[in-house]
C-alpha cells in the first residue's frame, strides 16, 4: 500500500527536475539570444549614424571623450577619455562608411592591458569579418602604431564593420596590477582611414 504514494512522490520529484532544467535552459537561451539582440541593436544604430553622411577621406576618427564619432561606436567598449577609449568585451566594433572604388589604409595606434600577471594578449582587428592584421602584444611591446590595408575586397558597398578583437580582456584590479576594476582590452587612441595602400 505504501509503495504507490512513494512513487508518486519519485514521480513529483522527477517532474519538478525537469521543469526547473527547462526553465534554466530557456533562461540560458534567452539571456544568449537577447544579448546578441542588443548587441545588434548597437551596431545597426551606429550603422545608421556612421552612414548617414558620405564620408570623405583621410577620415580621422575622434574616438575620445567628446569627440564627434563617438556615434559610430558598436557594442564592445568603455566610456571614452580624454585620449581615446578602451575595449571592453573579446569583440568591440566600429562602424565607418567609406569609398569603396579601391583600397585603404588604416592609420591606428593602439595600446593593451598587459602585466606581469597577464603577460599576453593577443589582439586581431577585423574588417567585415576578415582579418586584417594581428598582433602579440606583452610586456615591453604593448603598443603598436602602424598603417594597415584595407582591400577592396572586403568593402562591399563602402559599409565596413570595424572589429578589434581580444583573446584575453581583464582588469588590472584582478592581475593586481592597479585599482582600476574594468576589463580592459586595448586602448585606442589614433583611428584614420585613407586613400591608397599601407606603405
Amino acid at each position: 500500500m505504501s509503495a504507490v504514494p512513494a512513487l508518486r512522490r519519485w514521480l513529483l520529484l522527477a517532474l519538478l527536475v525537469a521543469i526547473g532544467c527547462g526553465y534554466l535552459a530557456a533562461f540560458a537561451f534567452f539571456v544568449e539570444r537577447s544579448e546578441d539582440f542588443v548587441e545588434r541593436q548597437i551596431d545597426e544604430r551606429a550603422a545608421r549614424q556612421a552612414c548617414a553622411q558620405p564620408a570623405s577621406l583621410p577620415l580621422q576618427l575622434a574616438l575620445r571623450e567628446g569627440g564627434a564619432d563617438l556615434a559610430r561606436l558598436g557594442s564592445g567598449w568603455h566610456a571614452p577619455e580624454a585620449g581615446g577609449i578602451w575595449t571592453r568585451d573579446e569583440d568591440a566594433s566600429l562602424i565607418v562608411c567609406v569609398p569603396a572604388e579601391s583600397d585603404l589604409t588604416i592609420d591606428l595606434a593602439l595600446r593593451s592591458f598587459v602585466a606581469r600577471r597577464h603577460p599576453q594578449v593577443t589582439v586581431e582587428l577585423l574588417a567585415n569579418g576578415t582579418s586584417l592584421a594581428r598582433w602579440e602584444m606583452h610586456p615591453g611591446h604593448d603598443h603598436v602604431a602602424e598603417r594597415v590595408r584595407l582591400p577592396r575586397a572586403v568593402l562591399g558597398d563602402g559599409r565596413v564593420k570595424l572589429t578589434f578583437r581580444v583573446d584575453s580582456p581583464a582588469s588590472p584590479l584582478s592581475k593586481r596590477a592597479g585599482p582600476d576594476m574594468r576589463r580592459l582590452g586595448v586602448f585606442v587612441s589614433r583611428l584614420a582611414i585613407e586613400s591608397g595602400d599601407a606603405s
